[in-house]
């Protein structure tokens, strides 16, 4: 009898113990910080605009000092690039990295973050010396409060705008990004494009007058990017004219964009509003090879029945071409 009581106390000695600890592990403040580029790509010479966030993932209020002041209430200079002696903000650009540094708002008084609650400003990195004067893939690491939120790194690439030349066997596709209306995809498609991807692929499904869709690595239109990573749509109300590409994705699934593209051979009203379009191909040359394309032989499936391969896509800085002045007034 006496051991069964010894162990119904050491359980019950053990189970207190456990109580007292889970409450203090259960609402221990949980600090965490994000950032946010508001876009991937980021021309030479614009604003870099960039969200940086203090999130409160407990269940308890937290106070955050400095958080407040008289221009109300945000996150201070110093918390976002910390002091000379301990910065918060690297910047690190083909292996090189420096810490940001800039003046700003001072650290007020302390506030009360709120259970879920979310603290957040916008920087214009810009705004920060002379940093961000190359074109570059761009590695951004912000370690606030000492550490006391964690760390969040993110990537941004800052670059001229680009022409993507898609080289084909029927002749060449030089697309005007849509840079402004769908930068997500955009960026999608030039990393895809740098990193080779498209070289060696085809054109898998043709339809004469509708549309020539490519990027497959299957061939099959099953295919993806390697690491299975999928696009949100970037929907606008853009007509799809002769020569818009576009963004294919998994039918009623608009934002499953992947790596493959499809570029209309005919004015088709039908599709307006429901892809994302990514660029247009306008200039005398690429309408021939639309013109090529859209007379291709295919199967009873579309597949061309002789592969027509994408050789390479180029990204090139667009041509300036001359303006030409106005006719003078008779």
């Amino acid at each position: 009898m006496l051991p069964r009581l010894l162990l119904i106390l050491t359980l019950a000695v053990a189970a207190a113990k456990a109580q007292e600890a889970s409450p203090a592990a259960d609402t221990a403040p949980r600090l965490r910080c994000s950032v946010l580029p508001l876009s991937p790509l980021y021309e030479l010479n614009t604003p870099v605009r960039v969200r940086f966030a203090i999130h409160n993932d407990s269940d308890a209020p937290v106070e955050i000092p400095g958080a407040s002041g008289p221009d109300g209430v945000g996150l201070p200079g110093v918390m976002i690039f910390g002091s000379t002696e301990s910065p918060a903000l690297m910047l690190t650009l083909d292996g090189e990295t420096q810490a940001l540094s800039a003046p700003g708002r001072p650290a007020g008084e302390s506030l009360r973050l709120a259970p879920g609650g979310v603290l957040a400003q916008e920087v214009d990195l810009r705004s920060v010396g002379s940093v961000l004067r190359y074109p570059g893939l761009y590695r951004l690491q912000w370690t606030p409060m000492g550490g006391q939120a964690g760390s969040a790194t993110v990537e941004f690439r800052v670059e001229s705008r680009k022409e993507a030349i898609i080289v084909t066997d029927l002749g060449n596709i030089t697309v005007d990004l849509a840079y402004d209306t769908a930068p997500n995809n955009v960026a999608n498609f030039l990393d895809l494009a740098r990193s080779s991807f498209y070289n060696g692929r085809t054109f898998h499904r043709v339809i004469a007058n509708f549309i020539a869709q490519g990027g497959c690595p299957l061939g099959t239109g099953h295919g993806m990017r390697p690491d299975g990573r999928t696009i949100a749509a970037e929907l606008s109300a853009q007509p799809i004219e002769i020569g818009t590409v576009l963004m294919a994705h998994r039918d009623g699934d608009p934002n499953s964009a992947s790596c493959q593209f499809f570029v209309a051979l005919a004015r088709l009203p039908a599709l307006d509003g429901k892809y994302t379009i990514i660029g247009r191909a306008t200039d005398e040359i690429s309408l021939r090879t639309l013109a090529k394309l859209s007379q291709t032989v295919t199967d009873r499936q579309d597949k061309p029945k002789r592969s027509v391969i994408i050789r390479s896509v180029s990204l090139v800085d667009p041509e300036r071409r001359p303006v030409r002045a106005a006719a003078p007034a008779p």
